[in-house]
């Protein structure tokens, strides 16, 4: 058991977050803006938003590539996923398949702490080498 859960934190805090940060992205850009219907009349802007910040998350992984960038995009889309599962919730929705948002949220969040534990580790770098 402790050695599950040894791997378990080793994975957590240093493997390569980017495939998680394409598939939030993907859903997002893609799957969430259609989603909302369910919630009732979604308000355009927020499919808009949605489907926004996916597509930049996509952008900062694919394209882009810089810490910077992808950790605004992790951000962005931890805020999206946040709203998404409060609106789900709210709407007493939050159950059987949808609680796959919820999923989504668990996963941004593991993004946000591994993107910002990158950054921490490479201004520490800089630092020390005398880079800033």
């Amino acid at each position: 058991m402790n050695k599950g859960f040894k791997k378990f934190q080793e994975i957590f805090m240093f493997s390569d977050s980017e495939p998680n940060e394409v598939l939030i992205g993907l859903l997002h850009a893609i799957i969430l803006p259609f989603a909302m219907f369910e919630l009732g009349n979604p308000l355009a802007i927020m499919q808009i938003l949605a489907s926004f910040t996916g597509l930049f998350q996509l952008y900062a992984v694919l394209y882009n590539g810089s810490l910077k960038l992808r950790k605004i995009a992790v951000q962005l889309a931890t805020l999206v996923a946040m709203g998404t599962c409060i609106n789900y919730a709210m709407e007493g929705l939050m159950k059987g398949s949808h609680l796959g948002w919820l999923l989504i949220l668990i996963f941004a969040l593991w993004n946000l702490i591994r993107v910002t534990k990158e950054d921490h580790q490479r201004q520490i770098k800089e630092i020390i080498n005398g880079n800033k």
